[in-house]
């Protein structure tokens, strides 16, 4: 851009600046005398609004005190009428008992009942002498002297305090002197003093009101919402004469309120009364507001002339600016277009140029002769463009070409130049503009350059491209990469539009993506596309904007991505579905059951004996039967909703319709016992169902599932084929689980005990082992008994943990008993299935007496037939083992469980332990007694030893003996105990 010669913008600064100067003089002046004025204006409406409230709240305070003193010699003029005639009373009843003493009573009571049917608003009236004594009338007074003294007295009358009597009524006492030392009362009823005030004309928010000295409110001229109003103590000060209070809120009703008070002279009441300040100043807002009104119509007139004035001023300098911005303009139109002006005199042949054509061309002289401009001109347009002037200045034809030309500098720069012959009053001359065009030029060889490489990389490109029209969606140009994809030829391709290449669904997506907004190059997106032959084929299209010969198009590349798009769909549907079986995995039926908005029900299946099958049968055959039970849930979710698999045992039902609840258990439970085909032989499995309701049992479908898992878990744990959850379920769950967390921590801090119970000979009751025993103890000295951890620990795998730690505390147990001179008493251990079966027991027990210097055979062991019973041919293996250490095994609590006979004749066993439930009533119930006879004859005729549990009486033991029992245990021997009281008691049995 061509910048001004130094003196042409002085020169402008200089017009500038006068112009300003000339306009803007007035209007500051105007604007100066309109503010101050605005000024004078405000403070004097702010001095007349400020003395016309002074004065309007001077008069409501006048007003208030003529109320307030007006009220107080009203109440005062009543006292008076009532003092009078309480003295009339007392000269009457003077002149009676001096005129007529014997019916002087009688007279004087009934003048007294007289004067208070003529004033109703006196309580009673009585004749007292001087202590209060009455005389005549009514009740005494007790109190006169201190009233009086506390009262106001005047020279006639004395009046007491407002006071409340027994029966609620408030009063002030009135009295006045007779005879030489007597007094005439009378109560005067405090009610009386409303209508004192009542109609007293204080305003609509004024109030007239009587109180007592301390300021309790006795009547008022309006209704108050407060529940016990009273004048605040500062403002309840008598004043005999009337006072002004000044405006107070927060009196009575808190009202706000131009007060002013009178009394207290004669008699204790004061006068209050008050006029309303918004009532006092509603004239004065409306004064106010008028005020405001003009102020702001002056400030709007003011602001409506200075914006006209700066209106005409804009105007002016407007008008004045146009002929030097007119100029300006066209020179900086030419400087931003490189745009040039010259002529030349045919006469003298000399060319003469403007500024910005003499800065473009680089030269100082802003004329030269038409030859020394023609040596600038390149060499190969020198001759052109030399013909070309000499025709134009013939009037042959007019000029218009486009030239090199070397500048001062050196540069090479492209011109255009335009001219044509005109007439002049001095003669003829050729006149025209000139443009530097170099950049443009150069623009359209990098264009033309750049379409050159488009196409190559168009048409060489292994990948399908093409263009289309946005408008129309036709096919502009295709690669031949796209023609060998689709089987179109280029010509079959033109003739079509894009629509042709996509399924109809996907028509309208199709339109919609079209008419997306978008700058450079979209995102990518896979599509569907199909080919001549009708297959179809997914595709990644990049897509970016471009103009193709005018029209607005967009640039196409499809990459064929078919493979990898079914490579991810089927990683997708591993990812939701269980290899195995093909059904849903859990997480995945969680998800579609989340757009299921009606409620539905879950079913969660435990089928149990899969795993035994495939370890038995083989893996084939395993396969085999899961295969069929998950194409038996697989039916049953096709016809009630859906169905997954958890591995390796479990199987989720969900069913939609809970209507249909019942009718799905049912064929469900059909399905699942009806045998299934595993290897040679139908296999009849053994399944557990847990059902939870959503929205019901739970909140969404995790939880639901969840829900019915805890609820099949509870089935298999009653040994039930169907459970409905609950919520003491969850529960129940959640105690589980954190007692499980206590009892993983209690034993990561060896946390529990031994406790030993004493196994005796049944003959002479001397001590032939001990029974090892856990115990959990708690901080505050209790235990959580065993059968609340035990089985848990079971269930949870803690069981070996605590299992070696148990023969390892044991083993030590036994070490002190050798220790403390008992080498011969042993000491049991009871070992769980899981620690028998799926732990190294044999190991463990070695390592334990190891540790504790024993020998291998050094404790003894208890199982439950029920655990042996589990896989007898594996229990046989271990206790055979056992026994090649010399490990004596006792079988606990025979008689509960399901023991074959041939197992137990065959298992290496050294005792049966008879249970302490056949023991319990031995010598009173004849069943009882029959089977612990059996299990006595079983144990003798295998050739174990027998001990019997549970033994409590002294009758059971003699039965036990009486009928060759070898041992016994229970309370009765002795309760569990730590391993020093018991060392304590096997010394008391020596001694």
């Amino acid at each position: 851009m061509l910048q001004k010669p130094l003196a042409d913008r002085k020169r402008d600064r200089r017009f500038r600046h006068s112009l300003r100067r000339v306009t803007r003089a007035p209007l500051r002046a105007i604007a100066t005398w309109g503010l101050a004025l605005a000024v004078l204006l405000a403070v004097g409406l702010v001095l007349v609004l400020a003395q016309d409230r002074h004065n309007r709240l001077a008069a409501a305070q006048r007003q208030s005190l003529a109320l307030a003193t007006g009220t107080d010699r009203l109440l005062q003029l009543q006292l008076d009428n009532l003092g009078q005639a309480l003295h009339g009373e007392g000269l009457s009843a003077q002149a009676l008992l001096t005129e007529a003493p014997v019916r002087a009573p009688e007279l004087i009571a009934a003048s007294l009942h007289g004067l208070l049917a003529r004033h109703p608003e006196l309580r009673d009236v009585a004749l007292l002498d001087a202590t209060g004594q009455r005389r005549f009338g009514g009740a005494g007074d007790a109190q006169l002297r201190a009233w009086r003294q506390r009262g106001r007295c005047g020279d006639r009358i004395c009046v007491s305090p407002p006071l409340r009597l027994a029966d609620g009524t408030a009063v002030v006492r009135v009295a006045v002197p007779w005879g030489t030392d007597g007094w005439v009362e009378a109560q005067w009823r405090v009610a009386a003093l409303q209508r004192i005030v009542q109609g007293t004309d204080s305003g609509r928010d004024g109030i007239v009101a009587l109180t007592d000295a301390q300021g309790r409110l006795l009547a008022a001229s309006r209704p108050l919402a407060a529940s016990q109003p009273r004048l605040p103590p500062a403002l309840a000060q008598p004043m005999p004469h009337g006072g002004a209070l000044g405006l107070h809120r927060d009196v009575f009703d808190r009202t706000p309120r131009i007060l002013a008070l009178s009394g207290g002279g004669a008699h204790p009441l004061l006068a209050v009364a008050g006029v309303g300040l918004r009532e006092t100043l509603s004239g004065w807002w409306w004064f106010a507001a008028a005020a405001a009104l003009v102020y702001v119509l002056y400030l709007l007139g003011l602001a409506y002339l200075l914006g006209s004035l700066r209106r005409a001023e804009r105007r002016q300098r407007h008008l004045l600016q146009r002929l030097r911005r007119g100029d300006e303009d066209l020179r900086l139109a030419h400087g931003m277009g490189g745009i040039g002006t010259w002529r030349v005199d045919i006469a003298e042949r000399v060319l003469r140029l403007s500024e910005p054509t003499g800065a473009m061309f680089g030269l100082q002289r802003m004329q030269l002769p038409i030859e020394a401009f023609l040596e600038r001109i390149h060499d190969a347009d020198r001759a052109r463009v030399t013909q070309l002037f000499e025709d134009a200045a013939q009037g042959r034809a007019d000029y218009n070409t486009v030239y090199r030309m070397h500048l001062p500098d050196g540069r090479l720069r492209w011109l255009a130049a335009r001219g044509a012959l005109v007439r002049t009053r001095t003669g003829m001359c050729m006149t025209g503009a000139v443009q530097d065009v170099s950049d443009r030029l150069h623009a359209q060889a990098r264009l033309l350059d750049a379409e050159r490489q488009f196409r190559l990389v168009f048409d060489r490109n292994p990948l399908p491209y093409w263009v289309f029209a946005v408008d129309s969606l036709r096919f502009l140009e295709v690669n031949q990469a796209a023609v060998r994809q689709y089987g179109y030829s280029r010509e079959e391709f033109l003739a079509m539009d894009l629509r042709d290449l996509r399924p109809a669904e996907d028509a309208e997506r199709l339109l919609q993506d079209v008419r997306k907004p978008r700058e450079g190059f979209d995102a990518p997106s896979v599509w569907t596309h199909r080919r001549k032959d009708g297959s179809l084929l997914s595709v990644c299209v990049h897509s970016a904007d471009l103009e193709f010969g005018g029209v607005p198009a967009r640039l196409i590349l499809a990459e064929d991505v078919t493979e990898r798009v079914a490579h991810e769909r089927e990683l997708a549907y591993l990812a939701r579905h269980d290899f195995s079986t093909g059904l849903l995995k859990p997480n995945a039926l969680a998800d579609a059951l989340r757009a299921q908005r009606a409620g539905y029900a879950i079913a969660y299946v435990q089928v149990r004996g899969l795993a035994l099958i495939g370890d038995t049968l083989g893996r084939a055959a395993g396969d085999a039967v899961r295969n069929a039970v998950a194409a038996r849930i697989r039916a049953l979710g096709e016809c009630f909703g859906l169905s997954a698999h958890q591995p390796a045992q479990d199987f989720v039902l969900a069913i939609l319709d809970p209507q249909a609840l019942p009718q799905a258990l049912q064929a469900l439970q059909e399905a699942l016992h009806a045998p299934v085909q595993g290897g040679e032989f139908a296999q009849q499995l053994q399944a557990h169902i847990g059902v939870a309701l959503c929205p019901d049992d739970a909140a969404d479908a995790d939880e639901a599932i969840g829900s019915a898992a805890q609820a099949a878990h509870a089935a298999q744990a009653e040994g039930r084929s169907l459970v409905r959850f609950d919520r003491g379920m969850a529960a129940r769950t959640a105690e589980r689980l954190r007692l499980a967390g206590r009892l993983q921590q209690a034993i990561e801090r060896q946390e529990f005990e031994l406790y030993f119970q004493p196994i005796m000979q049944a003959g002479n009751s001397a001590p032939r082992e001990l029974e090892a025993l856990v115990r959990w103890p708690q901080a505050d000295g209790s235990f959580i008994a065993p059968d609340a951890f035990i089985q848990l620990c079971e269930d949870t795998g803690l069981i070996l943990p605590l299992g070696r730690w148990v023969l390892r505390a044991a083993a030590r147990a036994r070490r002190a008993l050798v220790d403390h001179g008992w080498p011969d008493l042993p000491v049991a251990v009871n070992v769980s299935a899981l620690q028998f079966f799926d732990g190294d027991l044999v190991a463990d027990l070695a390592q334990a007496c190891a540790e504790a210097g024993l020998a291998a055979n050094g404790l003894q062991l208890e199982l439950t037939e029920s655990s042996l019973m589990r896989q007898p041919q594996q229990a046989g293996d271990v206790l055979r083992q056992l026994r090649a250490l010399g490990v004596r095994v006792a079988l606990d609590d025979v008689g509960t469980g399901f023991s074959s006979m041939a197992y137990l004749r065959d298992l290496p066993l050294d005792t049966l332990k008879i249970d302490r439930s056949f023991v319990a009533e031995v010598d009173r119930d004849p069943r009882n007694a029959s089977i612990c006879q059996a299990l006595l004859t079983l144990g003798h005729c295998l050739g174990l030893d027998v001990v019997a549990e549970g033994v409590e009486t002294d009758s059971q033991l003699r039965w036990l003996r009486a009928h060759g029992c070898g041992g016994v245990q229970g309370y009765l021997l002795g309760r569990p105990a730590p391993l020093a009281e018991v060392l304590q008691r096997l010394g008391a049995v020596t001694a």
